[in-house]
C-alpha cells in the first residue's frame, strides 16, 4: 500500500523546498523527493540583494559581498558598478540550509529517492520511486528542472531550442589566495565570440574559498567544456586558474528567447511546476534563485488559498514582467545591436558610481 500525501514535491532544490517549507508551516502534509540534493552547481550562485531580504538567508551563507562587476565584450573592459550589492553563496551551503528549514516541519517528509514513474489517477497521482517505493499524493508540484519528469505528465517538455548548457568548475583554494589573484567585491564576466559563439558568457566568481568559473550557451557541453577549458589555459584571466585541481559540473538550464512561452500555464487543477521547470529563469543572464524562491512560495500560498490555479496569477504580478522582458530582449543583447544595449548599461552604471561616491 502507498503512502499517503496531501502534496508531493518532485526536487527538493530552492524551488521544491521553498514549497515545502509554506506548506508544511501550516499543516500540510508534504512529501519531498530528491536523490541529489544537496549538491554544488556550476550556476555561480549569484544572488540579489533581495533574496536576501525577502527570504531572511543568514549572513554565514554569503561568501562575498559583489558591488562590482568586471566585464569585457565588444573590445571594451569595463568595471560596472552593483547598487545595491549582490551576494556569492555555495550553492550547496544554500540548497542545504533550505531543505533543513524546511524539515524542521513534523509535516514534512523528505525521502532521498529519485521519482522514478508518475501515475494519474482520478483523485490524484500515484509516485513510484527509485526504492520501489509508492507513494499517494492529491497535488503534485514539478521542482525537478527544466528536463523535468513531471512537466512531462501534466504539460508538455521545454522545447529543445529554449535549453542551454552551463559547465564550470570549483576550485578549492586558500582565502589568502582568493584576496592576492582577484579584486576585491568583484566578479567577472567575458562575452568573447572566441569563446563563446551563441549567446553566453564565462564568468568568474570568487567566494570564500573557492574559485567558482563557467561558462554557459546553447552550444553543446562538450564544446563549451573545451571552450572553458582553453580559456583558463590561454586567456590572461584565466591563467589564475590553471595551476589549481577542481570539481567539474554540468547542468541544463532554461533560456527562453521567445516570451510567449510564457502564456502556456504552468499551473492546473491538481498540480504545479516551479522553478527551472517552469522555465522561470531569466535569459539575459541566466538569474533563476529569486524566481525558484518566490514560486515556491507562491505555489504553497495558492494551495493553501484553496485554488491552486491562482498561483498563474501570483507569479505574473510578482516578476512576469521581468521573465516576459528577460525574453524579448535576449536575442538582441547577445546579437551585435547588443553593442548599444551594453554602452547604456555602462553609462548607467557610471551614473551609479557619481551618485554614491
Amino acid at each position: 500500500m502507498p503512502n499517503i500525501f496531501e502534496v508531493g514535491i518532485v526536487g527538493a532544490g530552492v524551488a521544491g523546498s521553498s514549497c515545502a517549507q509554506v506548506l508544511g508551516r501550516a499543516g500540510v502534509k508534504v512529501a519531498i523527493f530528491d536523490n541529489s540534493h544537496p549538491r554544488e552547481k556550476p550556476c555561480g550562485g549569484l544572488i540579489e540583494d533581495r533574496v536576501v531580504d525577502e527570504f531572511d538567508i543568514p549572513a554565514e551563507l554569503l561568501e562575498n559581498e559583489i558591488r562590482w562587476v568586471l566585464a569585457d565584450r565588444f573590445k571594451f573592459r569595463v568595471k560596472l558598478f552593483f547598487k545595491p550589492s549582490m551576494f556569492l553563496i555555495s550553492r550547496e551551503n544554500f540548497d542545504y540550509y533550505l531543505l533543513q528549514r524546511a524539515l524542521e516541519n513534523k509535516n514534512v517528509a523528505f525521502f532521498d529517492e529519485k521519482v522514478s514513474q508518475v501515475i494519474k489517477k482520478e483523485n490524484g497521482w500515484i509516485l513510484k520511486t527509485s526504492k520501489d517505493r509508492w507513494v499517494k499524493v492529491k497535488v503534485l508540484v514539478g521542482a525537478d528542472g527544466c528536463p523535468s519528469l513531471v512537466r512531462k505528465h501534466v504539460s508538455r517538455p521545454i522545447p529543445p531550442q529554449f535549453l542551454a548548457t552551463t559547465v564550470g568548475y570549483s576550485f578549492p583554494c586558500s582565502s589568502k589566495y582568493v584576496e592576492k589573484a582577484f579584486a576585491k567585491n568583484t566578479v567577472e564576466a567575458y562575452y568573447s565570440h572566441e569563446y563563446v559563439q551563441k549567446g553566453g558568457f564565462i564568468w568568474i566568481f570568487p567566494k570564500r574559498t573557492s574559485i567558482n568559473v563557467g561558462i554557459g550557451s546553447i552550444e553543446t557541453g562538450k564544446k563549451l567544456k573545451q571552450s572553458l577549458d582553453k580559456f583558463i589555459l590561454l586567456h590572461s584571466a584565466g591563467k589564475r586558474l590553471k595551476f589549481l585541481e577542481g570539481h567539474f559540473f554540468t547542468h541544463l538550464v532554461p533560456a527562453i528567447w521567445m516570451d510567449d512561452f510564457f502564456d502556456v500555464p504552468c499551473s492546473g487543477g491538481n498540480w504545479a511546476l516551479i522553478g527551472d521547470a517552469a522555465g522561470h529563469v531569466n535569459a539575459i543572464g541566466g538569474a533563476g534563485i529569486y524566481y525558484a524562491l518566490k514560486g515556491g512560495i507562491l505555489c504553497g500560498l495558492a494551495f493553501l488559498d484553496g485554488d491552486l490555479n491562482l498561483f498563474e496569477r501570483y507569479w505574473r504580478k510578482e516578476y512576469g514582467d521581468e521573465l516576459y522582458h528577460g525574453a524579448k530582449a535576449v536575442l538582441t543583447f547577445y546579437s551585435n545591436l547588443g553593442f548599444f544595449l551594453w554602452l547604456k548599461y555602462i553609462f548607467e552604471s557610471f551614473s551609479c558610481q557619481l551618485r554614491f561616491c
